[in-house]
């Protein structure tokens, strides 16, 4: 059966879920200067993918699958789709934005919880005066709203308020917070998360990141702070607003086949957050393979409870998280990842095979990452990764802006179990 791209109608594909929100991520974001050189990778919709979930509709067996490009105008278009709230009304359920009500910080400004006038609770991003000016994150409104998926966080509403200066946007509230809340024990959780649980979160992010590569997306921002979890742990991935639309970077795009090819990648400045960032991408080089990285980091996040940046002393070198992976899958001593807090035990091969899959996904060299949908159906053991895994060879490349001291020396170094930090 041969899969090609055409385009289907979004509106058809309803939500088949009632959604909760986000706490937003404080880890700060970057952006650097732009570096013409680029890699970036684009895969054609596979039956993998299909099998992995995604929301494609089928016309025949030639069918072709295509997606809904953004409008160019950054005054949100889709705003009719949306509620409008007044100032006011946010203010009302904000307590006038007090500080008792911020539940996070991040690059456009600051989120709080509020409750609205039907009771329904609701985090409210209101965005920095700088932004409203010339940097509403278009990106952030055209997916919460255009694109329906049970793990993509939506958008509720929206505030415009010119007479008071204020932009904000409005989403269902989270109730379990940040996946890097519950692992640090911010949350109101009471107990560390199972391995059910955990293996619940891993193959929901991915069947998110999955469907946003089916209709062409780069997230480029994919780590613990912007995955949201519901009542029952169902994962809801949010914060779009570094989001990139591959069919508006056709002329950036770098690749024998063309923006469409296997192997595109598209010319874009560094963005994203250090420690989740890819290699290529400090060159300026954005990719689908650009998001598998940033799943990796988090999936060795999940199964070992660290932070992507906190480093470990190995042999007379300090190694970031992914960087000190690979370092024990080379000493054949992964089982040293796994988070000694994770309560009941766990299912070691069903562990063994998320932690193979991360250090995969992590890979230094795009093309030896696998696509997105082939990491949801490893994860769900639909397929095996025996033959992926024979071909993994632990890398010597593993030293970059990731990896912020892997050269230094290893007598200052705290001892490895004082590095966990708190879970």
């Amino acid at each position: 059966m041969v899969f090609e791209f055409s385009t289907f109608n979004l509106t058809e594909d309803p939500p088949d879920f009632n959604l909760c929100s986000p706490p937003p991520s404080q880890s700060s974001t970057i952006c650097l200067p732009l570096n013409p050189a680029g890699c970036s990778f684009i895969k054609a919709v596979t039956s993998y993918q299909v099998a992995a979930g995604a929301s494609l509709r089928l016309a025949n067996s030639a069918s072709k699958f295509g997606c809904w490009i953004p409008s160019e105008s950054l005054q949100c278009p889709e705003e009719g789709r949306l509620k409008r709230f007044t100032f006011r009304e946010l203010k009302v359920a904000t307590n006038n934005f007090s500080e008792t009500k911020k539940v996070g910080q991040g690059g456009y400004g600051c989120v709080y919880e509020g409750v609205l006038g039907d009771g329904s609770r609701v985090a409210i991003k209101r965005l920095a005066r700088h932004t409203c000016q010339g940097l509403t994150p278009r990106a952030e409104v055209q997916v919460g709203t255009m694109i329906w998926h049970r793990n993509l966080l939506p958008l509720r509403g929206f505030c415009s308020s010119s007479e008071h200066g204020e932009y904000a946007l409005v989403y269902p509230f989270m109730v379990n917070g940040s996946l890097d809340s519950l692992l640090r024990g911010q949350s109101t959780e009471p107990s560390p998360l199972d391995w059910p649980t955990r293996k619940k979160i891993a193959i929901g992010v991915g069947r998110g990141i999955s469907h946003l590569h089916d209709l062409r997306i780069i997230h480029r921002d994919i780590k613990p702070d912007n995955i949201l979890l519901t009542e029952d742990f169902e994962v809801r991935i949010g914060d779009f607003g570094l989001a990139l639309f591959m069919d508006e970077y056709k002329d950036k795009a770098v690749s024998e086949g063309g923006p469409n090819g296997e192997n595109a990648y598209f010319i874009d400045c560094t963005m994203g957050t250090l420690g989740y960032i890819d290699p290529e991408r400090f060159l300026g080089r954005n990719s689908v393979k650009s998001d598998v990285y940033g799943f990796g980091v988090t999936l060795l996040e999940l199964i070992s409870g660290r932070r992507a940046w906190e480093t470990t002393c190995l042999d007379g070198d300090e190694l970031g998280l992914p960087q000190w992976a690979h370092a024990l899958s080379k000493k054949e001593q992964l089982e040293r990842l796994v988070d000694s807090d994770m309560p009941c035990g766990y299912n070691e091969s069903e562990v063994d095979r998320t932690i193979r899959l991360a250090l995969l996904c992590t890979q230094f060299h795009p093309k030896k990452r696998p696509f997105m949908a082939e990491a949801v159906l490893y994860l769900e053991g639909i397929i095996s990764l025996e033959k992926r895994w024979e071909e993994y060879q632990p890398e010597d490349e593993l030293s970059g802006p990731n990896n912020l001291s892997s050269s230094s020396n290893c007598t200052s170094c705290p001892r490895e179990e004082e590095l966990s930090g708190p879970r």
